[in-house]
């Protein structure tokens, strides 16, 4: 019998409440979400997303058939805004604030977000609020 290592799986990290002046209560699951969040999401990361507290893999050497890389944590509706909390495995493994902002004919846009201040999701998505 073969038996594939699927490398370390990582369980889903503690999250902290984060009260975001405007936001609709969070959205826990990826499949939650609108689909124009969720398509550009997708288009976003470029690469599959694990739905929140499903397998994730943490790691940069992904064996063959390891769970996604990127993992969806929570996401916050504020106005025209989406705020999205992700988990990226690799090297860097680290968490980023991505932001959508609604669009004409139903799309949703990517916005940028500063990288070096999305490190702390919920610091990050208070600012974005304000914008």
């Amino acid at each position: 019998m073969l038996m594939i290592d699927a490398g370390q799986v990582s369980p889903m990290p503690a999250l902290p409440n984060c009260a975001i002046a405007g936001a609709r209560p969070a959205t826990k699951r990826m499949a939650d979400l609108p689909t124009p969040v969720h398509d550009a999401l997708l288009a976003s990361v470029g690469q599959p997303i694990a739905e929140a507290g499903a397998p994730f893999h943490a790691s940069d050497v992904v064996p063959p058939n390891a769970p996604p890389r990127v993992r969806f944590l929570r996401a916050y509706r504020v106005r025209d805004l989406w705020l999205v909390w992700v988990e990226k495995g690799g090297i860097g493994h680290d968490f980023r604030l991505l932001a959508f902002r609604d669009a004409a004919k139903g799309a949703s846009v990517a916005v940028p977000v500063p990288q070096e201040t999305s490190r702390n999701l919920c610091t990050a998505s208070r600012a974005m609020a304000k914008v």
